[in-house]
Protein backbone atom coordinates (compact mmCIF):
# COMPACT_ATOMS: atom_id res chain seq x y z
CA UNK A 1 0.00 0.00 0.00
CA UNK A 2 2.02 3.26 -0.98
CA UNK A 3 2.16 6.23 1.81
CA UNK A 4 0.21 8.31 2.74
CA UNK A 5 0.87 11.83 0.89
CA UNK A 6 0.94 15.12 2.96
CA UNK A 7 2.74 18.54 3.12
CA UNK A 8 5.74 17.17 5.01
CA UNK A 9 6.54 14.76 2.87
CA UNK A 10 6.16 16.84 -0.43
CA UNK A 11 9.74 17.80 -0.34
CA UNK A 12 10.63 13.87 0.33
CA UNK A 13 9.18 11.74 -2.36
CA UNK A 14 11.22 8.80 -2.71
CA UNK A 15 12.80 7.48 -5.66
CA UNK A 16 11.10 6.33 -8.17
CA UNK A 17 7.96 7.32 -6.81
CA UNK A 18 5.90 9.62 -8.96
CA UNK A 19 5.46 13.06 -7.41
CA UNK A 20 2.18 14.61 -6.54
CA UNK A 21 0.38 16.38 -9.59
CA UNK A 22 -0.99 19.77 -9.12
CA UNK A 23 -3.79 19.34 -8.26
CA UNK A 24 -2.94 16.62 -5.58
CA UNK A 25 -0.64 19.12 -4.14
CA UNK A 26 -3.44 21.99 -3.95
CA UNK A 27 -5.96 19.32 -2.38
CA UNK A 28 -3.25 18.47 0.39
CA UNK A 29 -2.28 21.82 0.84
CA UNK A 30 -6.37 22.96 1.30
CA UNK A 31 -6.83 20.05 3.96
CA UNK A 32 -4.12 20.73 6.02
CA UNK A 33 -4.89 24.35 6.58
CA UNK A 34 -8.20 22.71 8.10
CA UNK A 35 -5.95 20.81 10.63
CA UNK A 36 -4.01 23.25 11.86
CA UNK A 37 -4.66 23.80 15.49
CA UNK A 38 -5.27 27.76 15.01
CA UNK A 39 -7.57 27.58 12.24
CA UNK A 40 -11.00 27.26 14.27
CA UNK A 41 -9.43 30.71 16.46
CA UNK A 42 -8.73 32.35 13.50
CA UNK A 43 -12.95 31.92 12.34
CA UNK A 44 -13.95 32.65 15.73
CA UNK A 45 -11.98 35.82 15.05
CA UNK A 46 -13.56 36.91 12.05
CA UNK A 47 -16.62 36.40 13.09
CA UNK A 48 -15.89 38.44 16.61
CA UNK A 49 -14.39 41.09 14.15
CA UNK A 50 -17.25 41.59 12.11
CA UNK A 51 -19.78 41.97 15.07
CA UNK A 52 -17.55 44.61 16.48
CA UNK A 53 -17.31 46.22 12.98
CA UNK A 54 -21.06 46.12 12.75
CA UNK A 55 -21.59 47.31 15.96
CA UNK A 56 -19.18 50.55 16.13
CA UNK A 57 -19.02 51.45 12.69
CA UNK A 58 -22.66 51.20 12.07
CA UNK A 59 -23.98 52.85 15.73
CA UNK A 60 -21.67 55.54 15.35
CA UNK A 61 -23.95 57.03 12.31
CA UNK A 62 -27.01 56.57 13.75
CA UNK A 63 -28.86 59.58 15.28
CA UNK A 64 -32.62 60.75 17.04
CA UNK A 65 -35.14 60.68 13.85
CA UNK A 66 -35.80 63.94 12.65
CA UNK A 67 -32.40 65.72 12.96
CA UNK A 68 -29.82 66.18 10.79
CA UNK A 69 -27.72 63.35 11.63
CA UNK A 70 -24.03 62.99 11.45
CA UNK A 71 -22.06 63.83 8.44
CA UNK A 72 -19.61 62.44 6.23
CA UNK A 73 -16.15 63.39 8.07
CA UNK A 74 -17.46 62.07 11.13
CA UNK A 75 -18.37 58.39 9.41
CA UNK A 76 -15.47 58.34 7.45
CA UNK A 77 -13.18 58.70 10.26
CA UNK A 78 -14.70 56.35 12.87
CA UNK A 79 -14.80 54.02 10.50
CA UNK A 80 -11.11 54.39 9.53
CA UNK A 81 -10.23 54.16 13.24
CA UNK A 82 -12.08 51.42 13.96
CA UNK A 83 -10.71 49.79 11.17
CA UNK A 84 -7.05 50.33 11.97
CA UNK A 85 -7.77 48.91 15.79
CA UNK A 86 -9.71 45.74 15.19
CA UNK A 87 -6.96 44.81 12.37
CA UNK A 88 -3.92 45.34 14.93
CA UNK A 89 -6.23 43.39 17.55
CA UNK A 90 -6.98 40.58 15.43
CA UNK A 91 -3.83 40.66 13.70
CA UNK A 92 -2.09 37.62 15.16
CA UNK A 93 -5.25 35.53 15.67
CA UNK A 94 -6.80 35.74 12.18
CA UNK A 95 -4.76 38.46 10.05
CA UNK A 96 -7.92 41.32 11.04
CA UNK A 97 -9.61 40.34 7.44
CA UNK A 98 -12.89 41.06 8.63
CA UNK A 99 -14.38 41.29 4.76
CA UNK A 100 -14.61 38.86 2.13
CA UNK A 101 -13.17 41.19 -0.55
CA UNK A 102 -10.12 41.21 1.92
CA UNK A 103 -9.97 37.38 1.98
CA UNK A 104 -10.80 36.64 -1.65
CA UNK A 105 -7.64 38.97 -2.41
CA UNK A 106 -5.27 36.75 -0.63
CA UNK A 107 -6.70 33.43 -1.54
CA UNK A 108 -6.10 34.38 -5.03
CA UNK A 109 -2.47 35.04 -4.27
CA UNK A 110 -2.44 31.78 -2.75
CA UNK A 111 -1.63 34.15 0.44
CA UNK A 112 -4.40 31.70 2.52
CA UNK A 113 -5.86 28.83 1.32
CA UNK A 114 -9.48 28.83 -0.40
CA UNK A 115 -10.86 26.31 3.00
CA UNK A 116 -9.84 29.02 4.94
CA UNK A 117 -11.32 31.94 2.81
CA UNK A 118 -14.57 29.40 2.21
CA UNK A 119 -14.65 29.60 6.34
CA UNK A 120 -14.07 33.31 6.97
CA UNK A 121 -16.84 34.26 4.83
CA UNK A 122 -19.06 32.31 6.93
CA UNK A 123 -17.91 33.71 9.99
CA UNK A 124 -17.48 37.38 8.55
CA UNK A 125 -21.62 37.09 7.46
CA UNK A 126 -22.62 35.54 10.49
CA UNK A 127 -20.45 38.29 12.83
CA UNK A 128 -22.19 41.18 10.50
CA UNK A 129 -25.86 39.47 11.20
CA UNK A 130 -25.12 39.05 14.94
CA UNK A 131 -23.72 42.60 15.88
CA UNK A 132 -26.21 44.53 13.79
CA UNK A 133 -29.01 42.27 15.51
CA UNK A 134 -27.13 43.41 18.98
CA UNK A 135 -27.09 46.94 17.68
CA UNK A 136 -30.57 47.21 17.46
CA UNK A 137 -31.49 45.59 20.39
CA UNK A 138 -30.03 47.80 22.51
CA UNK A 139 -30.42 51.18 20.74
CA UNK A 140 -33.53 52.78 21.60
CA UNK A 141 -35.87 52.73 19.05
CA UNK A 142 -36.26 56.51 18.17
CA UNK A 143 -32.60 56.20 17.12
CA UNK A 144 -32.57 52.85 15.06
CA UNK A 145 -33.69 54.26 11.99
CA UNK A 146 -32.96 52.24 9.22
CA UNK A 147 -30.09 50.62 10.93
CA UNK A 148 -27.73 52.08 8.47
CA UNK A 149 -28.74 50.00 5.56
CA UNK A 150 -26.41 50.87 2.40
CA UNK A 151 -28.44 51.69 -1.08
CA UNK A 152 -27.30 53.25 -3.83
CA UNK A 153 -28.11 56.95 -3.33
CA UNK A 154 -30.97 58.86 -5.10
CA UNK A 155 -30.07 59.45 -8.79
CA UNK A 156 -27.70 57.15 -9.01
CA UNK A 157 -28.46 53.77 -11.26
CA UNK A 158 -26.98 50.46 -10.01
CA UNK A 159 -24.31 50.17 -12.59
CA UNK A 160 -22.79 53.11 -11.38
CA UNK A 161 -23.02 52.31 -7.89
CA UNK A 162 -21.20 48.65 -9.02
CA UNK A 163 -18.82 50.42 -10.74
CA UNK A 164 -17.72 52.78 -7.45
CA UNK A 165 -17.81 49.47 -5.40
CA UNK A 166 -14.93 47.90 -7.71
CA UNK A 167 -13.01 50.99 -8.25
CA UNK A 168 -12.87 51.29 -4.07
CA UNK A 169 -12.09 48.00 -3.26
CA UNK A 170 -9.81 47.60 -6.15
CA UNK A 171 -7.75 50.75 -4.52
CA UNK A 172 -8.31 48.91 -1.00
CA UNK A 173 -6.61 45.77 -1.68
CA UNK A 174 -3.95 47.59 -4.14
CA UNK A 175 -3.09 49.44 -1.05
CA UNK A 176 -2.97 46.61 1.56
CA UNK A 177 -0.60 44.64 -0.48
CA UNK A 178 1.40 47.47 -1.42
CA UNK A 179 1.51 48.02 2.52
CA UNK A 180 2.65 44.29 3.04
CA UNK A 181 5.07 43.69 0.30
CA UNK A 182 7.79 42.06 2.17
CA UNK A 183 10.39 43.38 -0.18
CA UNK A 184 9.55 47.01 0.89
CA UNK A 185 12.18 48.86 2.72
CA UNK A 186 10.60 52.02 2.70
CA UNK A 187 7.29 51.29 4.75
CA UNK A 188 7.46 53.68 8.23
CA UNK A 189 4.31 53.85 10.74
CA UNK A 190 1.66 51.87 11.10
CA UNK A 191 0.55 49.59 8.00
CA UNK A 192 -2.53 49.15 10.24
CA UNK A 193 -3.35 52.66 10.57
CA UNK A 194 -2.97 53.69 6.81
CA UNK A 195 -5.20 51.11 6.00
CA UNK A 196 -7.70 52.59 8.25
CA UNK A 197 -6.49 55.87 6.10
CA UNK A 198 -7.41 54.32 2.79
CA UNK A 199 -10.93 53.00 4.00
CA UNK A 200 -11.68 56.68 4.93
CA UNK A 201 -10.79 58.18 1.46
CA UNK A 202 -12.67 55.74 -0.33
CA UNK A 203 -15.78 56.39 1.90
CA UNK A 204 -15.29 60.21 1.14
CA UNK A 205 -15.58 59.60 -1.86
CA UNK A 206 -18.20 56.66 -2.10
CA UNK A 207 -20.44 58.03 0.43
CA UNK A 208 -22.35 59.60 -1.81
CA UNK A 209 -22.65 57.26 -4.48
CA UNK A 210 -22.86 54.00 -3.46
CA UNK A 211 -22.35 54.94 0.20
CA UNK A 212 -19.10 53.12 0.29
CA UNK A 213 -19.23 49.74 1.54
CA UNK A 214 -15.74 48.04 0.32
CA UNK A 215 -17.07 45.24 2.59
CA UNK A 216 -20.11 42.95 1.77
CA UNK A 217 -20.72 42.28 5.12
CA UNK A 218 -21.39 45.94 6.09
CA UNK A 219 -24.21 45.82 3.89
CA UNK A 220 -25.16 42.44 4.60
CA UNK A 221 -26.11 42.46 8.84
CA UNK A 222 -27.90 45.78 8.32
CA UNK A 223 -30.00 44.25 5.66
CA UNK A 224 -30.79 41.14 6.59
CA UNK A 225 -31.62 42.36 10.80
CA UNK A 226 -34.08 45.31 8.60
CA UNK A 227 -35.22 42.79 6.23
CA UNK A 228 -34.27 44.19 2.99
CA UNK A 229 -32.16 42.81 0.77
CA UNK A 230 -32.26 44.56 -2.39
CA UNK A 231 -29.75 45.83 -4.12
CA UNK A 232 -27.31 43.52 -2.16
CA UNK A 233 -25.87 41.89 -5.08
CA UNK A 234 -24.08 45.30 -6.11
CA UNK A 235 -22.28 45.60 -2.41
CA UNK A 236 -21.22 41.29 -2.83
CA UNK A 237 -20.13 41.11 -6.39
CA UNK A 238 -18.39 44.96 -6.58
CA UNK A 239 -16.21 44.52 -3.69
CA UNK A 240 -15.40 40.69 -4.64
CA UNK A 241 -14.48 41.94 -8.24
CA UNK A 242 -12.64 44.98 -7.32
CA UNK A 243 -10.39 42.99 -4.63
CA UNK A 244 -9.09 40.39 -6.43
CA UNK A 245 -8.32 42.52 -9.23
CA UNK A 246 -6.30 44.80 -6.77
CA UNK A 247 -4.78 42.40 -5.40
CA UNK A 248 -3.26 40.34 -8.44
CA UNK A 249 -2.41 43.13 -10.46
CA UNK A 250 -0.32 44.63 -7.16
CA UNK A 251 1.06 41.19 -6.58
CA UNK A 252 1.70 39.81 -10.01
CA UNK A 253 3.10 42.62 -11.92
CA UNK A 254 3.56 46.36 -8.97
CA UNK A 255 5.43 44.19 -6.06
CA UNK A 256 8.98 44.57 -5.93
CA UNK A 257 9.82 40.95 -6.46
CA UNK A 258 7.36 40.59 -9.73
CA UNK A 259 8.88 39.90 -12.73
CA UNK A 260 7.65 39.51 -16.45
CA UNK A 261 7.35 35.22 -15.78
CA UNK A 262 5.26 35.99 -12.28
CA UNK A 263 1.64 35.51 -14.25
CA UNK A 264 3.48 32.01 -15.58
CA UNK A 265 3.79 30.52 -12.78
CA UNK A 266 1.50 27.99 -11.55
CA UNK A 267 -1.15 29.53 -9.01
CA UNK A 268 -1.15 26.75 -6.59
CA UNK A 269 2.35 26.26 -5.69
CA UNK A 270 2.55 28.01 -2.19
CA UNK A 271 3.55 25.46 0.38
CA UNK A 272 2.25 26.75 3.81
CA UNK A 273 -0.83 28.68 4.91
CA UNK A 274 0.46 30.16 8.22
CA UNK A 275 -2.42 33.44 7.66
CA UNK A 276 -0.77 34.50 11.16
CA UNK A 277 2.26 36.06 11.97
CA UNK A 278 4.13 37.27 15.48
CA UNK A 279 6.60 39.51 13.51
CA UNK A 280 6.87 43.07 14.52
CA UNK A 281 8.13 44.70 11.78
CA UNK A 282 6.34 44.35 8.44
CA UNK A 283 9.40 45.45 6.01
CA UNK A 284 12.59 43.52 6.40
CA UNK A 285 15.88 45.22 6.90
CA UNK A 286 17.47 43.20 4.62
CA UNK A 287 17.03 42.10 1.01
CA UNK A 288 15.44 38.31 0.57
CA UNK A 289 15.24 36.08 -2.12
CA UNK A 290 11.59 35.46 -3.45
CA UNK A 291 10.35 32.88 -3.11
CA UNK A 292 6.54 31.01 -2.57
CA UNK A 293 7.26 30.02 1.40
CA UNK A 294 8.62 33.20 2.57
CA UNK A 295 5.38 35.22 0.69
CA UNK A 296 3.81 36.47 4.07
CA UNK A 297 -0.03 35.53 4.26
CA UNK A 298 -2.73 37.84 4.42
CA UNK A 299 -3.07 40.69 6.20
CA UNK A 300 -2.36 39.25 9.75
CA UNK A 301 1.28 37.99 8.28
CA UNK A 302 2.79 41.42 8.50
CA UNK A 303 0.42 44.00 9.33
CA UNK A 304 -3.60 42.95 9.16
CA UNK A 305 -5.82 44.77 7.25
CA UNK A 306 -9.65 45.13 6.39
CA UNK A 307 -11.76 46.95 5.44
CA UNK A 308 -15.45 48.29 6.86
Amino acid sequence: MPPTLSLTSLHKIPQGQESPNCCQTFIMEELDDLRKPAFWKAVIGEFLGCLFLIFFTVGAGLHEEGTRGHGTVHIALSSGFFVAVIVTVLLTISGGHINPAVSIGFAVNREISFVRFIFYCIAQTGGSVAGAALLKVITPESKVGNLGILLPEPNVTTEQALYSEIIITFFLLFSVFAMIDKDRKDVQGSVPFIIGLVVAVNIFYGINISGGAMNPVRAFGPAVVMGRLEHQWIYWAGPLVGGVLGAFLYDKFFSVAATHTAVKRCCLGSSSYDSVSTIEDPVRKEPTNFTVNEKVPLTGSTDGISSV
